[in-house]
């Protein structure tokens, strides 16, 4: 991800934006996968590096004890113009390099990405569209290619005022989530510019209301102490596809606001779509510990919304690649799988 000062996040996640920008630089670079674990990873299948032939890098493949090495092994895959599949850990030819409780992983360097390929991932997530990346198994057979999915980046939407709100966006962001606030109120939007990379939407008022567009990927949390704005707002958030509904209050406010929906025309099912009190613990009264607590939730119905969904193996101790029932699983974010017929 992008920072404000131009410079990038090490540890990030998504490293495509970073291999583009390279590439712009007309500088070389190395995707890294990873293919295979044998035992433990702090990593899942799927997860990337993106490395220059400068040695500028991004992303992470373990818990920080093989990122070097890696690094080395892509400036020498880049320069000799080859992919390459490479083991760690147990077995490895690198025995200098260990992984705890004697695990192994396999990475996959390739060095022959198209550019057009990755700015057209690129553009699809900026889009809000799934995309995929077919990586080169380098198992045996030449011909044979894995696809490793990409989802969206989760999307925070705060509607509120108030201290809570601004800290919400900070640690949203800080998680690396895409964040928006929108805020009738003009100290709340300049206390959250303060934050670069924030997007702040002004609501000029109740009853003119801007269009809130949030799909499967995205948390919105309200923050008001005004039952004006929650009635207003909240009927056209449940209409979405949001992950997460939550709104801030006590559970006397929470009840009163879920008669006053119903007595507007909200379904009972869609007001059960509400999670109030927001935050998974009840306890805090500082705004720091009020926007952790909505946070908190916001990630453990992130995990809830793709429950059921972790690798399906061959049964074997190490495998390569999660084998997939598409049509009664759902494929998690960043995982590998042999099409890319899966629709996320």
């Amino acid at each position: 991800m992008k920072m404000p000062a131009g410079s990038w996040d090490q540890f990030d996640d998504y490293v495509i934006d970073f291999a583009i920008d390279r590439k712009r630089r007309s500088e070389r670079i190395a995707i890294v996968t990873l293919v295979q674990i044998e035992g433990s990873s702090p990593r899942p299948l799927g997860a990337q590096m993106a490395v220059s032939e400068t040695g500028r890098w991004t992303g992470y493949l373990s818990g920080g004890c093989i990122e070097r090495a890696v690094v080395t092994e892509a400036i020498a895959a880049i320069q000799d113009g080859e992919n390459r599949r490479v083991r760690y850990g147990r077995g490895s030819k690198y025995f200098d390099i260990q992984l705890p409780c004697g695990s192994a992983i396999e990475l996959v360097f390739d060095v022959g990405i198209a550019d057009e390929d990755l700015v057209a991932i690129d553009s699809r997530l900026h889009r809000r569209l799934p995309a995929m990346m077919h990586v080169p198994s380098l198992a045996g057979d030449e011909t044979e290619t894995l696809t490793r999915i990409y989802a969206p980046r989760t999307r925070l939407i705060i509607a509120g005022i108030g201290p809570s709100a601004v800290q919400l966006s900070r640690l949203g962001l800080l998680t690396g989530f895409e964040v928006v606030l929108y805020s009738p109120d003009r100290e709340t939007r300049e206390e959250v510019l303060k934050t670069p990379g924030v997007e702040v939407v002004p609501i000029p008022s109740a009853a003119s209301l801007p269009v809130i567009h949030a799909d499967r990927h995205t948390a919105v949390a309200v923050m008001f102490h005004d039952h004006e704005w929650e009635t207003n707002l909240l009927p056209l958030i449940l209409e979405t596809d949001a992950f997460y509904v939550g709104a801030m209050g006590s559970r006397k406010t929470h009840q009163r606001r879920l008669d006053i929906l119903a007595r507007f025309g909200v379904e009972k099912e869609k007001l059960g779509r509400i999670r109030g009190p927001a935050g998974l613990f009840e306890s805090g009264k500082s705004a720091s510990s009020i926007a952790l607590s909505i946070l908190a939730e916001i990630m453990q119905a992130n995990v809830g919304a793709t429950a059921g969904a972790g690798l399906l193996t061959d049964g074997s101790e190490a495998s390569a690649l999660p084998l997939w029932e598409p049509a009664n699983q759902p494929l998690p974010v960043g995982c590998l799988s042999r099409d890319g017929t899966v629709t996320l």
